[in-house]
């Protein structure tokens, strides 16, 4: 078999229902010249035989086993093995258009660059487009990567739309860089986001980023996933998450630039906690869930961010809830929080 051009690197976790979708998708790329890395991170279910009988038909697949320690360390156990001058990450719940890895990787040859970030759509569980990303065709070469490319890896910035939530599965990489600086993801037991900090990793080194606004990847929103399960420490680590970013900030360079967007992380997550929690109402007396959102609401970095951010950042809804917030009205702020789950939002 040729030298694969790009290496595609698939966590597996108990996805039977999803993942024959993501395999062929990846069967089905114009770029015949790539290598697909299924990591079996400790399915329960059918998932790792599927994974063993799509590489008896494809010798372009190639299975690892291993004992379950989360998406992170699943992507590190494949770029350990990957062969590929590019790398793209997918999850195996997710799809990818039929041209991705020819169009990405002609590109990211013909313009020399380390990295090429990529549009995508977010699906519904039905498959109804719920959303899609606007990008701005960009060129970034030297410092500016790292002091204006690099700043949406912060967070959102209100303002500033252009690269609004991508993500490691909406890169392409160039695999020699990863290798020479031992570039890892960190475990999403530890840290929220892991891809966050590996592409800040990146960065550091990257010498012309490039932003193409086709999209060329579906992200399918699923119930069952592990960032949309319910987690009691979610809030501890986006503190943890949030000092990591600070840390970030200083090594770039770019503190004064970054501390809207980092206050927008938290107040993401925290939005997304109170949800959470609200959602355990008939499982935990009331009591319990208010107490919970009362800590995350006393918390400074709480405290930070609702003083920091201005209403006219945000949209309506989002306005009312930070109000509420602000002056714990904290009644208020589960009841609207219940309405957020039953509309979807």
């Amino acid at each position: 078999m040729e030298e694969p051009i790009v290496s595609v690197i698939v966590p597996v976790y108990n996805v039977e229902k999803y993942l024959e979708r993501c395999i062929r998708s990846l069967q089905g790329q114009t770029l015949e010249a790539i290598e697909i890395l299924l990591i079996d991170d400790g399915s329960k279910d059918g998932s790792g035989r599927l994974c063993d009988a799509f590489a008896k038909e494809d010798a372009r697949i190639r299975v690892l086993h291993k004992e379950n320690e989360g998406q992170g360390l699943a992507r590190n156990d494949g770029l350990d093995i990957a062969r590929g001058t590019f790398v793209l990450f997918i999850d195996s719940d997710d799809y990818i258009e039929p041209d991705t890895c020819q169009r990405l990787s002609d590109v990211m040859k013909e313009r020399d660059a380390d990295l090429c970030c990529f549009g995508y759509r977010i699906e519904t569980p039905e498959g109804k487009l719920f959303y899609q990303a606007l990008l701005t065709e960009q060129c970034y070469e030297g410092e500016k990567v790292r002091k204006q490319f690099a700043l949406h890896f912060f967070g959102d910035d209100p303002q500033d739309d252009k690269l609004r939530g991508v993500s490691a599965c909406m890169t392409m990489f160039r695999r020699s860089l990863i290798t020479e600086h031992h570039i890892r993801f960190r475990s999403e037991r530890e840290f929220l986001s892991e891809d966050t900090l590996f592409n800040l990793d990146f960065c550091l080194y990257a010498k012309r980023a490039l932003v193409l606004p086709a999209w060329f990847y579906h992200y399918c929103q699923n119930a069952d996933s592990f960032s949309h399960a319910y987690r009691p420490d979610r809030f501890a680590l986006t503190k943890v998450l949030c000092m990591a970013l600070k840390e970030y900030a200083g090594r770039y360079g770019i503190e004064e630039e970054t501390k809207k967007r980092i206050r927008m992380v938290l107040w993401v997550s925290l939005m997304e906690c109170i949800k959470q929690e609200t959602r355990r109402l008939g499982q935990v007396p009331l009591k319990t869930v208010r107490q919970s959102v009362k800590e995350f609401r006393d918390d400074p970095l709480t405290e930070d961010a609702l003083r920091g951010l201005s209403l006219s950042d945000l949209p309506m809804k989002q306005k009312v809830f930070l109000l509420l917030l602000r002056y714990r009205m904290l009644y208020a702020v589960l009841f609207l929080a219940g309405i957020r789950n039953r509309q979807g939002l």
